[in-house]
């Protein structure tokens, strides 16, 4: 097959990271893979994890919010004959979606039957404005394939609505990470964060945006110190728009000095290394990628839940809840049992080697392609 995925900046997100994890497992299994990402950004943000053998094109050398949905048109036009000789357009995200829109509207001028278009919605589950939920769903109607890495109240609505839409639920899935460093560089990297080396330490690692919930981490936090464990640190590594109001809520709760927000985590590993107790988020049983890494390290994964009805079952191999206090409480009662501890992450570690691994993804996602492309 010929694949393209199309997605916004190759920058360090979870959309971002399932998009070339996918790409570079089609094309070392002999598949044509390109990308197409709205502007370029610094190699080391995830262009250096792209596999060599695979394209990758820019719409527009202009970081510029504006510029690259002004350029999309014109490279549209400029492209669709490179773009029509494709069998799969796989769009992540919002600036992608709308692209993956504009070729199916050009395929169908063309008379062509390729190629199709396979949206990811990576949101399922997160606290999206509604305008922007609804414009996901308007272009969703359009696909000719459409994947949720989690199901929701809206989305499961929007499913029984559109009974003949293909859709599917595909979990994230991680490529297995590599041991963590030697404990020396765990060390040194905790040191330079400012965190004490014998204190304890419950952080998260994503970005600093309305839909990670980073205020309400910083609530956890907070009830945890309420809970008489004055001692931990508290980690979240990542950038966004709300890195200052944390640092602002961290302050007036009166955590300010022990908790750390170092920014962009380029090397997640070390970070991993010092964590106690890492706090996911979950959508229903599903968990974001950063803590499918942090889980097959192994590290004790626990998560706050973002779907407020949600009621724990056999599926929900990581232990959630919407309630920030009762995070908390959980967080206490695993940093004063160390044999729970070890004994949750070695299980954790076994779900996600053996079920959230890339390959069972990709092979979910290459089914479905197939199942796409015989039905036009």
């Amino acid at each position: 097959m010929k694949i393209v995925h199309f997605l916004p900046p190759l920058t360090k997100g979870g959309a971002e990271k399932v998009a070339v994890d996918l790409a570079n497992h089609a094309v070392r299994k002999g598949h044509e893979v390109d990308i197409v990402a709205a502007y370029p950004v610094a190699a080391e943000l995830l262009l250096h994890a792209v596999d060599p053998q695979i394209g990758v094109r820019y719409v527009t050398q202009n970081p510029s919010r504006f510029a690259k949905y002004a350029a999309l048109a014109r490279w549209l036009v400029s492209n669709r004959e490179w773009l029509l000789s494709r069998d799969i357009i796989h769009c992540h995200l919002t600036f992608a979606a709308l692209a993956g829109s504009a070729i199916s509207t050009l395929r169908r001028l063309s008379r062509r039957n390729r190629p199709i278009v396979v949206e990811t919605y990576h949101a399922v589950g997160m606290p999206t404005p509604g305008p922007k939920r609804r414009l996901a769903a308007l272009l969703a109607r359009g696909r000719d394939g459409l994947v949720l890495m989690a199901d929701d109240d809206y989305w499961r609505r929007f499913r029984g609505q559109h009974p003949k839409l293909r859709v599917r639920t595909i979990p994230n899935g991680i490529v297995l990470p590599s041991n963590l460093p030697p404990a020396k560089e765990v060390a040194a990297y905790k040191a330079s964060v400012g965190i004490p080396s014998d204190a304890p330490v419950v952080g998260t690692v994503g970005r600093l945006v309305p839909g990670r919930m980073p205020l309400r981490m910083i609530e956890i936090f907070a009830e945890i110190d309420r809970l008489g464990r004055s001692d931990v640190h508290f980690f979240i590594g990542g950038e966004g728009a709300l890195a200052d109001a944390a640092r602002d809520r961290a302050a007036a709760l009166g955590i300010g000095d022990r908790v750390h927000l170092p920014g962009l985590v380029e090397r997640p590993l070390p970070a991993f290394g010092m964590i106690d107790i890492y706090i996911s988020i979950n959508v229903g049983p599903i968990t974001g990628i950063a803590g499918l890494e942090a889980a097959a390290l192994p590290k004790p994964v626990i998560a706050l839940q973002a779907r407020a009805g949600h009621k724990m079952g056999p599926q929900d191999w990581i232990w959630s809840n919407p309630d920030p206090a009762k995070v908390a409480a959980e967080a206490v009662r695993l940093l004063g049992d160390r044999e729970s501890r070890d004994r949750l992450a070695r299980r954790q570690a076994d779900r996600v080697r053996t079920e959230r691994s890339v390959d069972a993804m990709a092979a979910a996602y290459e089914a479905f392609y197939a199942e796409c492309l015989e039905a036009i």
